[in-house]
């Protein structure tokens, strides 16, 4: 029987919980239930893989500690220097040997991105019979090359062109498979690429209604260029203008090449004594909280490979204002979505945010067509999954 070797190292070292560290922390606790299947993180210094030190294991099944403080980028604050150093020391005693490790009927996984030092070693690294997988995500990277910093850009592409030679790939929608074929390397794609859409699993205690003084509109996303939250801001203001009475609760890491800009816009508009916060990346339980305390949510990113968040909100009864195109189409037009033709269009976002606020009937409809939704589960998924891999449960 076929065991899966799998490659965590985002979701093991840190606390970090954005959409790739969701899937891969939930996708590695049902793998585990199925299957013989050792998680693997890959040390940049020593430029080895190893097997998971106790801490992080821990932070793969369990990413938050009960003294968890938000903070805005995860992964940079708590791997400094000094410990990435005493990590690769024990990573070097727990290193292990992929071409010696890995039988021809055996799988090695990614589920994340990369774009570390693998981009250069992987090639020769992976040059064995077991097969090689991977979920991929978007291209979002390559849409607008002028604003995305030239490092950045080359090791995607490397990273790309990788994972193109692999035996299979899932691709979390339509959307992120077409821009497989485009930016991909073509002439060496697998026949095995097949669209498996990603699961939401709501928490058994979802809160549907909360009394506020204040209404309250919830965005959960990273500080990034796609995520659009300037043109929201610039919406949140139109209407505060107008008098009309909401707060705006931002939530999410920052990307350092864009979020200064966001973060200065924010300041601006809170110097104004303006209801806005940016509560950066926060545990499970704080966000859970925010959930329930907003009326609705708004996602008005410009473009992504499924857009998580949205099915987030709906599968815990908020409606979501956002896009229609691509992915975002894929899974707003199931039902419990305001949608926007133009995101880039402040005063639409207005109308949105105003509407959804002002016209409880409109709400209650987006509410109610929530309730229909079918949101996948993890086990389905993860059964899917090793049937496209050709692996036994």
């Amino acid at each position: 029987m076929g065991r899966i070797f799998i490659d965590v190292t985002q979701s093991c070292r840190s606390s970090n919980n954005s959409g790739i560290q969701v899937v891969t922390r939930n996708l590695f606790r049902t793998l585990y239930s199925k299957i013989n299947v050792t998680p693997i993180v890959w040390d940049n210094l020593i430029c080895k893989y190893s097997t998971l030190s106790s801490r992080e294991l821990s932070n793969l099944e369990n990413p938050f500690s009960k003294n968890y403080k938000s903070r805005a980028r995860p992964n940079k604050q708590e791997n400094y220097f000094l410990k990435e150093v005493l990590n690769s020391f024990n990573h070097y005693f727990k290193r292990i040997n992929l071409k010696k490790s890995l039988r021809k009927e055996d799988y090695i996984f990614f589920p994340e991105v990369f774009r570390d030092k693998r981009v250069n070693f992987l090639p020769s690294m992976l040059d064995f019979n077991a097969s090689k997988a991977s979920i991929f995500y978007d291209a979002n990277v390559l849409r607008n090359c002028s604003i995305v910093p030239q490092s950045r850009l080359r090791n995607f592409q490397a990273y790309l062109n990788i994972i193109s030679t692999f035996d299979a790939i899932s691709c979390i929608s339509y959307e992120t498979r077409n821009a497989l074929y485009k930016y991909g390397l073509i002439d060496a794609l697998p026949r095995k690429v097949k669209v498996h859409n990603l699961p939401v699993e709501p928490p058994l205690n979802v809160k549907l209604l909360t009394k506020n003084d204040i209404p309250s509109v919830l965005c959960v996303s990273t500080l990034a260029y796609n995520k659009n939250h300037i043109n929201l801001l610039k919406a949140a203001e139109k209407l505060w203008q107008r008098g009309l009475t909401f707060k705006l609760d931002l939530v999410g890491q920052e990307d350092p090449t864009w979020a200064p800009i966001v973060k200065e816009y924010i300041i601006k508009l809170q110097n104004k004594n303006r209801p806005v916060n940016w509560a950066m990346h926060v545990d499970q339980v704080t966000l859970e909280k925010k959930y329930a305390e907003c009326n609705f949510t708004i996602y008005p990113s410009l473009f992504e490979g499924f857009g998580l968040p949205v099915l987030e909100s709906l599968a815990r009864g908020k409606p979501c204002i956002c896009g229609y195109n691509g992915a975002l189409g894929e899974i707003s037009k199931r039902g419990g979505c305001e949608i926007l033709t133009n995101q880039k269009d402040p005063t639409q976002i207005a109308y949105a945010i105003n509407l959804l606020l002002t016209d409880s009937s409109r709400l209650q409809k987006l509410k109610l067509e929530t309730a229909d939704r079918d949101f996948g589960s993890w086990e389905k998924y993860t059964t899917n999954l090793l049937d496209f891999l050709n692996l036994e449960a």
